[in-house]
Parts: structure tokens; C-alpha cells; sequence
């Protein structure tokens, strides 16, 4: 009853309506409210079919020449230490870096491979590190780097030790492709190769680093496994095997300072 009420209610609300007559400056400002509602919802309409536009067909990432990754680098690196300087000492390297990191095929014609990852090796304080390090976001091969050391320790955490440890670094490691040039997936720079220990994770012995080189060879991410290192490769082997210095030869391209690069720490 109360339900019919209500409905008799409405129609008669609803016939009132038709009854009533606008003056003409209230019909123009209702037709000026209605147009402003349309063009609202118009320009929400060509804003909503511009964003996914660009989210459905995103710019194509740049490429960087040798010359522009040289600039890039330039830039990351006096970011990371405003003391940074090309010298004598990395200059030949940073500049074959920057052949490598921009896909240059004359990175070859030193006996090089395009399709193998990188091994810094040289004497503590020549600036590996932060050569690396600036190095890290290019347009061809984006990588993370990441201290042997912690690699190590995380393998004896708890919680994610262990076999989850040696699972997250064998593989590539997800970023925002708007960060890494349209790069989903990039890679590891492992830092400081030889620094760290054997580690136990409940009881049992592992050589981290050499089960994730094991691990990364037998997946095919050589491209994406670059090494810092103050080993020499007899030490390397020495540390490691014969096995994982083979490894490391036919994943990394050897690319070391002068021996008797100084420490530029000091």
C-alpha cells in the first residue's frame, strides 16, 4: 500500500514538471549548465582515450649512441662522486664500456663478445665500483648491482634464505620500465667478487657465489651477469675451481685496469 502511495506520489512530482514554465533567462542558464556538463565529460572522454593511448602504445626507449652513453655516464657517475675524473688510468675502459653498453659492434674488433657480460677486475680504489655503478641504467642493459658480501649474508636470513636467496639472484630482477629505458627485467652486477665466505643456512655449507654462477650459466644470462673483482684469474680459480673460472671466461668479457692503478680513495 505504502509502495503505491509512493509511486502515486512520484507520477504526480513527475506531472508537476511538465506543468511548470522556466523564464527565459532560467532556460538559458539550465541550456548553459548543460552544456558546461557536456563539455566536462567530452574533455574527460579525450583525456581518458589520450592516457591509455600512451599506456597501450608507449614511445619507443631511446637508443644511445657510444657518444651519448659517454655523456650518460658522465652524468650518473659525477652524481654518485662529484670527484669523479677521466683519467689515464679508466679512460681506454670507460670508453670501451660505452661501446658495449650502446651495442656498438666495435666493442668486437677488440676481441671482445656483445653477447657476454662484463668483468671489471683491477686494484682496490681504482673505481670499479662506481664505474659500474654509473654504468647501471643504459638503454641496451640495465643492471642492478649488489655486494657479493650481502649476497652472501642474505643466503643465512631465516625467512628468505637459503634456496630462496640463490633463486633471487640466478635470476633477472623486475623494474619499472620507465626507469630502465622500457626495460621490464634487467640484470645483476655482482660487486667485489671474492670478498665474501662460505655461509651456512641451517647447517649446511654453500658457496653462494659460485652456485649462482653455476645457476646463471645454466640459465643463458650471461649478457645479464657483470662482475667487479680485485682477483686476478689465477686467484679467481684459486678461490673458486677450475670450474667456476671456466664459467666466468665463457659468461664475462675480462676487462682489466693496470696494475698499478693507484688508489684514488686516498
Amino acid at each position: 500500500m505504502q509502495a503505491e502511495q509512493s509511486l502515486q506520489s512520484l507520477s504526480q512530482i513527475t506531472e508537476s514538471y511538465n506543468d511548470v514554465d522556466l523564464t527565459e533567462e532560467e532556460e538559458k542558464a539550465a541550456i548553459s549548465e548543460a552544456i558546461k556538463l557536456a563539455k566536462k565529460a567530452k574533455l574527460y572522454q579525450i583525456r581518458s582515450k589520450e592516457y591509455w593511448d600512451r599506456v597501450n602504445n608507449p614511445p619507443e626507449p631511446p637508443k644511445f649512441t657510444a657518444q651519448q652513453t659517454f655523456e650518460y655516464f658522465l652524468n650518473q657517475a659525477k652524481a654518485l662522486n662529484k670527484n669523479f675524473v677521466i683519467n689515464d688510468y679508466n679512460r681506454s675502459i670507460i670508453e670501451m664500456l660505452c661501446l658495449y653498453f650502446s651495442n656498438d659492434p666495435k666493442f668486437e674488433e677488440s676481441g671482445f663478445k656483445l653477447n657476454k657480460g662484463i668483468m671489471l677486475v683491477g686494484p682496490v680504489g681504482c673505481g670499479k665500483t662506481t664505474i659500474m655503478k654509473a654504468f647501471g641504467r643504459n638503454t641496451t642493459n640495465s643492471f642492478a648491482i649488489v655486494a657479493c658480501r650481502k649476497v652472501s649474508q642474505d643466503y643465512t636470513d631465516k625467512t628468505n634464505g637459503g634456496a630462496i636467496s640463490i633463486e633471487k639472484y640466478s635470476n633477472l630482477l623486475a623494474s619499472y620500465p620507465q626507469m630502465n629505458f622500457g626495460q621490464d627485467r634487467i640484470g645483476y652486477c655482482f660487486d667485489d667478487l671474492g670478498t665474501e665466505n662460505i655461509k651456512k643456512h641451517f647447517g649446511n655449507d654453500m658457496d653462494v657465489m659460485a652456485e649462482i654462477i653455476y645457476s646463471r650459466y645454466d640459465s643463458g644470462l650471461a649478457k645479464q651477469t657483470h662482475f667487479t673483482a680485485n682477483l686476478t684469474s689465477t686467484e679467481i680459480e684459486d678461490t673458486y675451481g677450475s670450474r667456476v673460472r671456466s664459467r666466468l671466461r665463457e659468461m664475462c668479457n675480462f676487462i682489466s685496469f693496470d696494475t698499478n692503478s693507484p688508489d684514488f680513495r686516498i
